[in-house]
């Protein structure tokens, strides 16, 4: 009778966790490599993505700039782009990211190709990496057009 029990606590315990698991992946949206969408965005603010990509769950990009008083003054300033991600999968993968910075009408001010960022297996990889970008610019960004392909 005890291992009976021990048996029907162990096997609850493990669909319990399945089901967070899947629960968990069940909330992100599958897309297909190379991915292309556009976003409301303005700098400073977080884009929660919750995608799926061949593999990769990309979580997040966000990104921010120094002083906003250096971009009125049109000085180029350096502006942070931050990536989490994790790789899903049992084999090493580059993810690509080209942003396009877009005014309210969707009309390009800016292009920032990131460095393809390294993920190994199985882990999870916050990515941060700093451009310098006019800074009359920023402050006219409404809209991120984004391009991320895995490799």
């Amino acid at each position: 009778m005890r291992i009976h029990s021990v048996k029907s606590v162990f096997l609850g315990a493990a669909l319990v966790v399945a089901g967070i698991a899947s629960a968990q992946d069940g909330d992100l949206r599958k897309v297909t490599s190379p991915f292309t969408e556009e976003f409301d965005h303005k700098i400073g603010q977080t884009l929660n993505l919750d995608l799926r990509v061949d593999g990769i769950k990309w979580t997040l990009i966000k990104t921010s700039a120094g002083n906003r008083a250096d971009w009125e003054d049109g000085r180029d300033t350096k502006t942070t782009f931050t990536t989490e991600l994790e790789n899903l999968t049992d084999t090493p993968r580059i993810f690509s990211i080209i942003v396009l910075l877009e005014d309210e009408r969707g009309r390009q001010l800016d292009r920032v190709e990131l460095k393809g960022i390294k993920a190994k297996p199985g882990k999870f990889v916050k990515d941060v990496q700093k451009i310098k970008i006019d800074g009359a610019l920023l402050s006219d960004i409404s809209k991120v057009y984004i391009f991320a392909e895995v490799q």
